[in-house]
Order: C-alpha cells, then sequence, then structure tokens
C-alpha cells in the first residue's frame, strides 16, 4: 500500500497509543463466558483443582515466554500479568501488548487442555478478554494485588457455602436467598454447623489465589571431585499459595518489585505525544473550577446573571477569532463548548496543545474583559478553567451533543429559577431543595406560575437556551430569523439565544461544510 492513494488510511487513522513510562504495566485477563463454559466441561464446584492447574500452567508458560512479566496473580477464570515498571516491550503500545498476551494465553489454555483433561474433549473454544492498567509505584500495585486476593477469598467463601447448600438439596435460589446478607463469620459458622467444614482447611489455592513468579532457589549444577553436589542460586518460576495482602511475602521477595534507577534522559519518555483522530470533529468543553464560590465572593445575581453570561460569551466570541478552526461554540452558566472543524491541523491535532491553549486564551480573555463588564467590581479570586476533549466521527452526533447540553442548560435553569424564587419569598435553601425534589418540568412551570405570576417561557432566552456563537456567513446579517433573539460579539462572529433543533441547522447548512 506504500505511496498509493489509499496510504492515508494507515497514515491518520491508525494510533498506537503509548502507555505512559515509569509505570507499571497491568494486563489483566479474564474467562469470556466461563459459567457457560465450565458447565459444559462439567467443572467441578465450587473449584475445579484441574481447571485451576491448567491455568496456572498457563501463566507460568507467559511468564516464560515475557520476561518482562515479575509477577502473576491468578483466581478461577481470571489472571494478571505485571509487567516490570521500565519495560520496553512492543514500545509500550497498549493494542500491541493487550491482544498479544490474551492471544498467547488463549492459544497455551488450548494447547495444554489435555495435559490436564485427558478423558474430557474441549468442546467449543475458550476465549479470553483482557484489559491494561497503569500504576504508578509500588503500593498501588500491591494494593491492586491485595484486592484480586480479597476478591477471591470473598468469591469462593460464599461459592463453597453455596454449592455445599446446592449439594445437600436445596436449590439454587434457596441457596442464594440462605446466603443473603450473610457476613464471612456467617458463611464460616455455615460451613461448620451444617457441614462440619472448617473454611480455613480448604486448599490454600481455593482461598488464596496462586501467585507465579521467579524466586531463588538453590540447584545442583555439577559436583565435586569428591562427589558432593555443588549448587548454585538460581531464578526458576515458581507458583504458590501465600498471603499477598500483608508485608511478609514482599519483605521476603523485596527483588519482584524492585523500582528501576534511571538515568536523567528517562523523563523524555513522558513526553507521548497524543494526537486527535483525522476526520473527526473535535470539542474542547471548558469549565469554570469551583464556580459556585467565584459567583458568591463576586456577588453574582441568583439564578442568573446576565452581566457575568455576556462576558463568558464575549470570551468566546475572542476565542473563536484566535482559533478560526473553530466553527462552533455554544455556552450556559459556566461553561463552553467549542466544536473545530472536521479537518483542523491545529497544533498537527496534538491533544495537549489544543486544550491547554483553548482553556489558557479563554482564561487570559475572560480576565482582560472583567473591567468592561463589572467596571464597579474588583476581581477578587483568579477565574480558573478547567478542560475536556471530545470526538465525535460525524456531524449529526455533534448536533446530538449540542442538543444534550442545551437540554442541560434548560433543566438546570429551570430548576435554579424556582430554587431561587423559593429561597427570595422566605424558604430555607433546605425546604427549596425538598419542594422540587422529584418534581418535573411541568411541576415548575406550574409552581412558577402559581406561587409567582412568572411565566417560565417568558423568561430571556439567554437564561434558558444558552448561547451559540458562530462565524456570521458573509453577507448575512445578526437578524437570522423573527424569533431568535441574537447579538453581535466580536467581528464577524455571532451569539443567538436559539433552539438547536434540525430547523437551525437547515438555516445555516454552511457552519459544518465550511
Amino acid at each position: 500500500m506504500a505511496n498509493s492513494e489509499y496510504e492515508y488510511v494507515k497514515r491518520e487513522f491508525e494510533f498506537d497509543r503509548r502507555l505512559p513510562a515509569s509505570n507499571w504495566i497491568v494486563v489483566r485477563i479474564d474467562g469470556c463466558h466461563f459459567h457457560r463454559f465450565s458447565k459444559m466441561h462439567a467443572f467441578e464446584k465450587p473449584n475445579d483443582e484441574r481447571a485451576l492447574n491448567l491455568m496456572n500452567a498457563c501463566a507460568i508458560s507467559m511468564l516464560e515466554k515475557f520476561p518482562d512479566i515479575v509477577f502473576a496473580y491468578g483466581v478461577s477464570d481470571e489472571y494478571s500479568f505485571v509487567f516490570r515498571e521500565e519495560t520496553e516491550f512492543y514500545q509500550r503500545r497498549e493494542s500491541k501488548i493487550l491482544s498479544l498476551c490474551v492471544s498467547y494465553f488463549t492459544s497455551l489454555y488450548g494447547m495444554k487442555w489435555k495435559d490436564f483433561f485427558p478423558n474430557n474433549d474441549l468442546k467449543e473454544p475458550a476465549y479470553f478478554d483482557g484489559r491494561v492498567v497503569c500504576y504508578p509505584n509500588m503500593k498501588i500495585i500491591r494494593d491492586y494485588l491485595a484486592w484480586r486476593q480479597v476478591d477471591c477469598h470473598i468469591n469462593n467463601q460464599y461459592n463453597t457455602c453455596f454449592w455445599m447448600l446446592v449439594k445437600s438439596g436445596k436449590t439454587e435460589k434457596e441457596a442464594q436467598q440462605t446466603l443473603k446478607g450473610t457476613f464471612s463469620k456467617d458463611k464460616n459458622e455455615l460451613l461448620l454447623q451444617q457441614f462440619q467444614v472448617n473454611y480455613n482447611d480448604e486448599p490454600a489455592m481455593f482461598r488464596k489465589g496462586s501467585s507465579v513468579y521467579r524466586d531463588k532457589v538453590k540447584r545442583k549444577v555439577k559436583t565435586d571431585d569428591y562427589g558432593n553436589p555443588i549448587k548454585r542460586t538460581q531464578m526458576a518460576i515458581t507458583v504458590s499459595n501465600f498471603d499477598i495482602i500483608g508485608p511478609e511475602f514482599w519483605e521476603k521477595h523485596q527483588y519482584i518489585l524492585r523500582e528501576e534507577k534511571y538515568r536523567y534522559e528517562y523523563v523524555k519518555k513522558f513526553d507521548n505525544i497524543p494526537r486527535l483522530p483525522c476526520s473527526n470533529w473535535t470539542v474542547v468543553r471548558i469549565s469554570a473550577c469551583q464556580f459556585d464560590q467565584f459567583s458568591l465572593i463576586h456577588s453574582f445575581d441568583k439564578p442568573n446573571d446576565e452581566t457575568a453570561l455576556r462576558l463568558m460569551n464575549a470570551s468566546a466570541s475572542l476565542t473563536m477569532e484566535q482559533f478560526p478552526d473553530i466553527i462552533f461554540g455554544y455556552g450556559f452558566s459556566n461553561e463552553y463548548s467549542f466544536v473545530f472543524q472536521e479537518n483542523t491541523e491545529l497544533y498537527q491535532r496534538d491533544e495537549r496543545l489544543i486544550l491547554s491553549s483553548c482553556s489558557s486564551y479563554f482564561t487570559s480573555f475572560y480576565m482582560m474583559k472583567w473591567k468592561e463588564y463589572f467596571p464597579s467590581k474588583e476581581l477578587v479570586q483568579p477565574p480558573r478553567f478547567e478542560a475536556e476533549f471530545l470526538c465525535y466521527p460525524k456531524p449529526k452526533i455533534v448536533c446530538d451533543y449540542l442538543s444534550w447540553r442545551q437540554a442541560e442548560c434548560h433543566n438546570r435553569n429551570q430548576y435554579n429559577t424556582c430554587f431561587w424564587m423559593l429561597v427570595k419569598s422566605g424558604e430555607s435553601e433546605d425546604k427549596a431543595n425538598e419542594i422540587l425534589k422529584d418534581t418535573l418540568s411541568k411541576d415548575k412551570n406550574e409552581l412558577l406560575f402559581q406561587r409567582f405570576q412568572m411565566n417560565y417561557n417568558n423568561e430571556p432566552a439567554m437564561f434558558r437556551k444558552g448561547s451559540s456563537a458562530y462565524h456570521q456567513k458573509v453577507g448575512e446579517f445578526a437578524e437570522v430569523g423573527p424569533n431568535e433573539d441574537v447579538a453581535r460579539d466580536g467581528r464577524d462572529v455571532a451569539v443567538a439565544h436559539v433552539d438547536m433543533g434540525p430547523d437551525f441547522w437547515r438555516k445555516h447548512p454552511y457552519i459544518f461544510n465550511r
């Protein structure tokens, strides 16, 4: 496909996400539909030792195949594989690591099946899914493994009780009802009193799961001239069923999760550049942080401060002038969403640069324009905005996103209008919340009309519908419809307070067709 007209599909659409440097990588593999699989192959309940040993054998082979796996922990139909902190396995490409681990484990499971089930044919292929998670330090890795072992204990204790009850004659539904709401000690008592089983005497593999790692062992390498064995310490892959929640195991095996010593150059590995997928519409949503506190400090009117909203609109207009690739903006309250054109090459689609520059420009414009909109108010606390990225492949989905934000604007504003009218009438804030609890939109409209003679639909459109900002088509006036409340902010950016339904997009097809 090299140098062909179709080569763009690889260059522009294929992405290999690199996992962050100096993080421990965990690949957790889980059996898919193993309830059905175990029933089809007549696994013993609650635990089939052969099936667990098969999983352990696959894990051992994983460590043999991939030296960068330093530890593995398995229970039932799942296994977690911990890669060393500084691994460069497949250049830390997530999709490669995940797919390879799951695929190889699946192959091992099928190949080794007959070793553990010689008289039981594989009736359907076993298959697994997986996920990759990164953890930044040893403590969190140990907490992760402790969590899996706790989960092993909880599930195994329940299953042991459940299947003992079923084997004693209860239906599965009756067994579930018997165990409902029981604690660990209750289950231990049930096993002891009804079945004379001490749970702590059950095999450790069932109760604690299996840990697979390279252990230091002494092995005979040769004999001396007198026939005495000469031993050397070597690393051998070991399976154990120890407690890994407490510190004892890790104190004895400190070499397993050792943190690496780096040269200064390692910091460059953190500089991964996440680039946005090609031919996708990018949305940057900016939201003010701790805005309730900010608005209280600066005495904004409740439920809406028109001046504060116009300041947000002015900041958005200037941001759109700064970044011509922004084709549309929508804002209400303390947030603004900016839609970038599909083929934008702003910062070569570097996610970090787009995100940081947009939030930075918006913040700067907000502060610069403050005195223009609030000449009698000092800016007591610096505003700060957080931002997030969203990518959508089609304009219709972008329109649906914008409709969602406008619906959110309506819901919040209607609630806040009712809430502050109640508070201003003498109700406490707790009482106002209680009155509005579980009310529907029509209930709020009735409350406003009956108690305050207020028609919600007569409230300013900017409050009810939010603000839509877009580049004005050449030769088009700001008044884009008889029922549209429109204002101008900036050189060529119109700010309208309209419904963003199909009619709006039909009137403005050029927005998505620039």
